[in-house]
């Protein structure tokens, strides 16, 4: 038999349960004793009789001692134990380390020689063992996937009982440790829903389950723990998978977009240059379609542009060059820049705000593009003819920045997903407009999460507004100088 590991408890609740017991039998038979002197003093006794009376009330106590003590440990095992398992596994983050750990420490509590954790798998109808205590190391390599009829085990997995077997003859997975032990098995329960048993095997000296409720609670505080433990991995081995996709999604844009610019660098510098040579009239054809050739590659070139961004912003490596600019002097950088586009729609853009306004620590080339993209995505979705409008005021240590639009809005449920890379509004919702590709607002956000702002969006019937919040930067106080110092 291999010896199981021992674990140092924080506390142990039995041990205080028999150091109370010590004293109370020191108490107790002083007691006795200075009772039994009294009544040979009193009643004048015989040295028979009194010893006769002492050993009677000896035998009294000791009786009355043994079985208040056998119902406080007890009781004190049925909420001690549970709990004690509970907080020495919750920290355990690793489902298989929990699974061995358990078993540990099960058999350790309660005196077991060897103990297994085995998982319920098909619906019901399969056991697959994942560790053991007290067993040969090789024991899981043998140790048989068994069905409930094979393990006899139908009533602990369907009806949630604690199953015990005189003998370990016919069991499949303890046989191997002699006839003499005793084998229980405990449904490990989670949600009310049995996902797994805990095999307890040991010899009468030890080892004696009869106290169903105290193992059926150990059943429910490991099956708890060893539940999280699994989701824990689930949850863990998926968030390293989408990080592993999100990677390779990055690393393939970053590729594509390099390989597609050289031939695109090289058809734009052609088709301009083929421009310049041109002596046609403004309105010919051929003059249009060269035209319509540097239009289409710029077009190109933005969205290129667009993919490089996300893939860094995604793999983290874009860096900042942050210095104290004024919000005032960016936001009309990006005015300028979008205010052609405004013109072709005979929009109005109206702007309130001071050149250069309050300071931020911001990239300002990074912090530009912010509000381009803003800027463009009203510029978007307000009609011809509509009215776009920029504001910075501060409040409290923070400056915000709110461009509005007058077009149709945005529908609520599709608030929070428009700030998703490649996100274009569902069908019908009135936000699919042909051109891009559903980075601009995900570029933004991102960008503004880097300087340590945030973005969020305000939508009615009449339009929509989007609040860009960062941190206001903190001019320095000049010393007061004080009269007559030189």
């Amino acid at each position: 038999m291999f010896r199981i590991r021992q674990y140092p408890f924080a506390s142990d609740p039995l041990r205080e349960v028999r150091l109370l017991k010590r004293w109370v039998w020191v108490g107790a038979s002083l007691a006795t004793l200075i009772l039994v002197l009294l009544y040979l003093f009193t009643f004048h006794l015989s040295a028979g009789e009194g010893a006769f009376i002492l050993l009677t009330m000896a035998i009294t106590v000791a009786l009355a001692i043994e079985l208040a003590f056998t119902h406080i440990l007890r009781l004190t095992r049925g909420s001690a134990y549970p709990v004690k398992l509970a907080l020495e596994l919750s920290p355990l983050q690793g489902f298989k380390q929990a699974c061995h750990h358990s078993a540990e420490m099960v058999a350790q509590l309660l005196g077991a020689e060897a103990a297994m954790v085995a998982w319920v798998h098909s619906d019901l109808q399969e056991l697959e063992p994942l560790a053991s205590a007290g067993l040969p190391e090789q024991w899981l390599k043998v140790a048989p996937q068994l069905s409930l009829a094979e393990s006899g085990l139908e009533e602990t997995v369907r009806q949630g009982q604690v199953v015990t077997k005189r003998t370990t003859a016919r069991d499949r997975w303890f046989r191997g440790l002699g006839e003499s032990y005793s084998v229980t098995y405990v449904p490990l329960l989670s949600s009310d829903k049995v996902i797994g048993v805990l095999g307890l095997a040991g010899d009468g000296a030890t080892f004696n389950p009869r106290d169903h409720r105290l193992l059926s609670a150990i059943g429910v505080a490991v099956g708890l723990a060893l539940d999280n433990a699994r989701l824990y991995d689930e949850e863990r081995t998926r968030a390293e998978r989408l990080q592993e996709l999100a990677q390779m999604r990055s690393e393939f844009l970053l590729t594509v977009s390099h390989e597609l610019r050289t031939p695109l660098t090289s058809v734009k510098t052609s088709a301009e240059m083929l421009l310049e040579e041109d002596d046609s009239p403004a309105e010919s054809t051929q003059g249009q379609l060269i035209r319509n050739i540097v239009h289409g590659v710029n077009r190109l070139s933005t969205l290129i542009g667009d993919l490089v961004s996300m893939a860094r912003l995604n793999n983290s490596q874009l860096q900042l060059s942050l210095e104290p600019v004024g919000t005032g002097e960016m936001a009309t950088a990006a005015c300028n820049l979008i205010r052609p586009l405004i013109q072709t729609k005979r929009q109005t853009l109206d702007v309130r705000f001071d050149v250069p306004g309050p300071k931020v620590l911001a990239d300002q080339r990074r912090f530009e593009q912010i509000l381009v993209n803003l800027l463009s995505n009203a510029h978007r979705f307000t009609p011809a003819g509509g009215r776009i409008s920029v504001d910075v005021h501060e409040e409290r240590d923070e400056v915000i920045i709110a461009i509005s639009d007058t077009g149709s809005g945005i529908p609520e449920q599709e608030r929070g997903a428009i700030f998703e890379p490649f996100y274009r509004g569902s069908e019908g919702s009135g936000r699919r407009v042909p051109g891009g590709m559903g980075m601009g607002l995900a570029i933004a956000k991102s960008l503004a999460e880097l300087h340590g702002g945030r973005i969020w969006v305000e939508s009615g019937e009449g339009g929509s507004t989007f609040f860009l919040a960062i941190q206001r930067y903190p001019e320095p106080v000049a010393a007061p100088v004080r009269a007559g110092v030189t």
